[in-house]
């Protein structure tokens, strides 16, 4: 147990930074999202593709459009629980360096899934990312789990 401890008491500080850091830069994927959506919603009203009553109850955009409406909803899935395991992790005081790690591991996974939905939009390769940033949000709830049974 003593080999391992240095992973939670080491730099309390500095894993505290950096858990924030990692957060916001999840939150700034959201909100850049939501930038490349209004963006987009501009242009397709300028061109005459929607009318104010598509936005009513946001339906029949055009595809090239509702793109990133899905990709702003998209943050508001899987995200939800990562940003549950940070607070509970970090209310609990039981946040390690491997929780660090695993973070920065979903969020830029997260990163990249997002950007390649509203990039090239390659199904298959935006799968790929979705689940292996869905595995490291596993990995993170086993990690808050062993965390808080050893640490807590």
């Amino acid at each position: 147990m003593e080999l391992i401890e240095p992973l939670w008491t080491t730099a309390h500080d500095i894993k505290l930074r950096l858990m924030v850091i990692i957060v916001l830069a999840n939150m700034f994927l959201a909100l850049r999202l939501y930038g490349l959506m209004a963006k987009a919603r501009f242009k397709a009203a300028k061109e005459g593709r929607v009318t104010v009553d598509t936005y009513r109850a946001t339906q029949n955009e055009p595809e090239d459009v509702a793109v990133f409406n899905r990709a702003v909803v998209n943050q508001f899935e899987s995200p939800v629980f990562f940003y549950a395991i940070i607070a509970i992790g970090l209310a609990l005081g039981v946040t390690s360096w491997i929780t660090v790690v695993l973070a920065a591991v979903y969020v830029i996974f997260r990163w990249m899934h997002g950007l390649e939905m509203v990039g090239e939009h390659k199904v298959l390769k935006r799968r790929k990312l979705f689940i292996n940033g869905f595995y490291a949000l596993i990995a993170l709830k086993v990690d808050l789990f062993l965390s808080t049974m050893l640490w807590a």
